[in-house]
């Protein structure tokens, strides 16, 4: 059962008392999430798409509306207007799809990231979520974050820039970061907006000619950055697969320890998960006892043939009588005793014997 070790794979450590076994980490899939991330990813662009054609036809109808507000086509205005709605509107529902998508699937290549590499990151691994929800260090965190991921990732495949985040890390992040800051600027031509609105047509025209051109701004910024997220997720999500799938997860071929590297300690791989300070290679599991036998099926009573008539039994004879006892002789009536003369006193039969012919000594 037990027998040498395939080349590439560690020696199972001692068991027993002593020896502590660390539990196995455990892979996240993060293949379906990537796919999920890269079409949101793709339908954000789409309707940016869309919402930029609409604030062109919008804008170009507010510079005739400046210049000469007679000649402006009332329909066409208003049509302008419900396409911009509907492209931001669309927009928005699958932004927040995205983002909450996104951070599952970050999470997940956050956890793998630690498994190849345990220890080597930034930031931990519950930072690839809650970095996402706190004030400006939102800005600061996630990237951090990134980089993590994408060094854990790569770590013992690149063959340099080992310790660098990676050029599409920045770049996605840079262009993320750009696109926001204008987005608080398209939201704060908005309440410009809203406060012109009921006063001087003309002032109400510029600042929705003011809006129209930040937001041309900011949407061109949001499809570059969709664009490098998708560069980002697919390069990690397709590394991760490759990684899983040829056995680097575990050790096996493709790992770093079959290519002469050990990755954590002397010990590598092994069959189980790499934890610093402890064994990889997890106990035997205890052999189960032996099924029992099965018991024949009983045959079926359409086929059990007739048995013979047993022949019967012979009668046991009956006890020999045993002849009559002889009668046991009585025992033999034990004599009467003689009865035993009652002993006479001696100062009897001292006065009681004859004096006479006795002659007293001279």
């Amino acid at each position: 059962m037990y027998g040498t070790h395939a080349a590439g794979y560690s020696q199972p450590p001692p068991y027993g008392y002593g020896f502590h076994q660390p539990v196995r980490p455990v892979k996240t899939s993060v293949g379906g999430l990537g796919t999920a991330v890269s079409v949101l990813l793709g339908l954000d662009v789409l309707f940016a798409l869309l919402s930029i054609g609409a604030l062109s036809w919008r804008a170009s109808l507010l510079d005739t509306a400046l210049n000469d507000p007679v000649s402006i086509d009332l329909n066409s205005a208003d049509t302008s207007d419900s396409l911009v709605r509907a492209g931001d509107g669309l927009l928005v529902l699958t932004v927040l799809g995205t983002i909450v998508v996104f951070m599952c699937w970050f999470w997940a290549a956050r956890n793998n990231a630690e498994i190849y590499a345990p220890g080597h990151g930034t930031m931990s691994v519950g930072w690839s979520i809650g970095g996402w929800f706190i004030p400006l260090a939102v800005w600061v965190i996630p990237c951090l974050v990134a980089r993590d991921v994408y060094k854990g990732t790569m770590s013992g495949r690149q063959r340099k820039h080992v310790n660098s985040g990676g050029y599409i890390t920045g770049w996605w992040w840079a262009a993320f970061v750009a696109c926001w800051f204008v987005m608080f600027g398209v939201s704060g031509t908005n309440s410009d907006v809203r406060k012109a609105e009921g006063g001087d047509p003309h002032t109400y025209l510029e600042a929705m000619q003011t809006q129209t051109t930040t937001a041309l701004v900011a949407l061109p910024l949001l499809i570059v950055a969709a664009v490098l997220a998708i560069c980002y997720v697919q390069t990690i999500t397709r590394t991760q697969k490759l990684r899983n799938a040829e056995g680097d997860w575990y050790g096996g071929p493709g790992s770093r320890s079959w290519q002469g590297v050990t990755p954590y300690g002397e010990y590598g791989y092994g069959y189980g998960g790499p934890v610093p300070g402890g064994y990889p290679m997890p106990a035997p599991m205890p052999m189960p006892p032996p099924a029992p036998y099965p018991v024949q099926d009983a045959v079926p009573p359409q086929y059990q043939s007739t048995a013979a008539p047993t022949q019967d039994a012979i009668q046991v004879q009956d006890a020999i009588p045993i002849k009559d006892a002889v009668p046991i002789q009585d025992a033999v009536p034990v004599q009467d005793a003689v009865p035993v003369q009652d002993a006479v006193p001696v100062q009897q039969e001292l006065s009681a014997a004859p004096t006479e012919g006795l002659v007293p000594p001279s």
